[in-house]
Formats: C-alpha cells, structure tokens, sequence
C-alpha cells in the first residue's frame, strides 16, 4: 500500500547567523537524511531579517524535496504562521516542527505507524530530550545537549533516536501533545480547521487543539519509539531575539512567561479554569472532562 505522502510545515525566523546555522545544520540536515522520500517542505519565514538567506536555504533544500517558501510581510506570530504553512501543504499527513528540532532516523516511520494503529488516530507526537517537565508522557531524556553542530555531535542524537525506533514500542494515548513536533492526519485538520490565533506568538495553541480534536472523537498518541532532538546548543548566550521561538525562553524568560500567561488566559476564557494544569496522559486528561 503506497504511503500518504507528508507535508513537513516550519515556521522560521532568522535574525542571526546562529538561528540560520541551526535552521540549516540542524532542522534541514535531519530532514533531507532522515525525512523519507516524497516529501514536502513548507517553509514559512515570519518576516526574517535574513530572508534572503533563508529563502536561499530552502531553494538548496529543492534538490530533495519539494519545497514552498512563503514569506510573511511582518512579523505575525507563531500561530498565523502554521496556519499559513498548514493551508499551504499539500501532503494526507501533515506534521508541524520548529526549527529547533532534529529529526533521527526512524521517527517519522514510528509516528506514522502510531497513526496506523486505528482509525480515530489523528495526531501523534515523538518522545523528545527536555525543555519540559519529566512527568510529560513525551519525555525521554537523551544524550548530553549539543556542543555544535558539528557532524559528530548530531551523530549522537541521530543513534539515540535510531536505537529507540529499532525497538517498536505501542503508542500511548494521550490527553494533549507538545507542539514542537506534532504529526496530524488532514482529516482532523479538515474536521477542526486551523489552529486558534488568539494564541499570537504561541505557548498552549496545541493544547487547544488538541481539546478540540479529542471532542471531535479523534484520538492523540505519544510514540515512545519515536525520538525528535528539541532546543539547539546548551550555550544560551547563543540564543537570540524574542520573535525567535521557544529556544529564546532562557534568554528572555520574563517575555516567554507573559506569552504562557496570555495562553493560559486564552485557554482558560474557552473552557474555564478546570483546564489549567490538565495532565498530559489521557486517564487525567479525561478527569478533568477533556
């Protein structure tokens, strides 16, 4: 049976050279060796100041994939900027990663089998190395974070992430899923539309959309056999401006709280305080009437 084909929707925004190494050495090198074939790329660029380079960046990426650059006119947010990419893709599967991300060998095979499991499966999520509590179904731990970007450095992560997908594990459901890399099939996107932009710069979009999904009747997976590198290099002087993404957060934590402020307000205004907190397993999730 010939495979759905996928389209992979990125959201950038490159305001130095670090931002661009990552987006190039980082995201786009893990595509192109771990992404499989007849793929799509859906590269939306929040109106960089290195768009030429960006865009320079995804050409070289149409040597392997298929690939759409859409170049905000400002800088609109996280959330209108997936929406863009997602109205723009093409492929049955649709899966949402930021640019921070790496993926390793055998993690978009495992999610798509975590999808084939049932037919009310509609979105999945890898297990990943950190940024968020160790309590999250979707923490797994790894290697010690990247030094560089240098070829043997990501050659740890990819056969961290080779060794997990090599051991089949069944998917677990799950109440919500982290956005960073977030696999969902088109028929849920046709059924709940995109994803909510009260949300702005982002923060808590994908626990709306996962509510909504869930409501629908579709069914939320975290894969345990599928590994996705999530957060760039340990060095946070690295990191860059605010309109950059969540590996920002270190450096501008106060900005990053305001904006998960502003979610939780926004979650909160839909469906009341009982969602505040809700746990990321389906059982604590279904407790508290989500």
């Amino acid at each position: 049976m010939k495979k759905e084909r996928l389209s992979v929707i990125v959201p950038v925004y490159s305001c130095d050279r670090y931002l661009l190494e990552m987006f190039e050495k980082l995201f786009l090198d893990g595509l192109r060796r771990h992404g499989g074939p007849e793929l799509q790329l859906v590269v939306v660029d929040d109106a960089s100041p290195l768009g030429a380079e960006t865009e320079a960046l995804v050409r070289g990426a149409s040597a392997w994939a298929e690939t759409v650059y859409i170049r905000n006119p400002a800088n609109l947010g996280y959330v209108k900027s997936v929406n863009s990419g997602l109205a723009a893709a093409s492929g049955e599967l649709l899966l949402l990663c930021n640019s921070d991300t790496r993926i390793t060998p055998g993690s978009i095979e495992r999610l798509r089998s975590a999808l084939d499991s049932g037919p009310r499966a509609g979105l999945a999520g890898p297990v990943s190395n950190g940024g968020f509590s160790s309590a999250l179904q979707q923490y797994r731990g790894g290697p010690a974070p990247l030094a560089s970007f240098a070829p043997e450095e990501l050659a740890r992560f990819d056969a961290f992430g080779s060794a997990l997908a090599s051991a089949p594990a069944a998917p677990l459901e799950a109440g919500w899923l982290l956005g960073f890399c977030l696999l969902i099939r088109r028929a849920v996107y046709r059924e709940i539309g995109p994803f909510d932009e009260a949300f702005g710069f982002g923060y808590l979009e994908e626990m709306d959309y996962a509510i909504r999904a869930r409501r629908a009747g579709w069914k939320l997976l975290a894969a345990p056999d599928s590994f996705v590198y999530h957060g760039g290099l340990r060095t946070s002087a690295q990191f860059a401006a605010p309109h950059a993404g969540s590996q920002t957060a270190r450096l501008f934590p106060f900005k990053s709280f305001f904006r998960i402020m502003r979610g939780q307000r926004a979650l909160i205004k839909k469906y009341g305080w009982k969602v505040v907190g809700v746990p990321q397993d389906a059982a604590g999730a279904a407790a508290r009437g989500f």
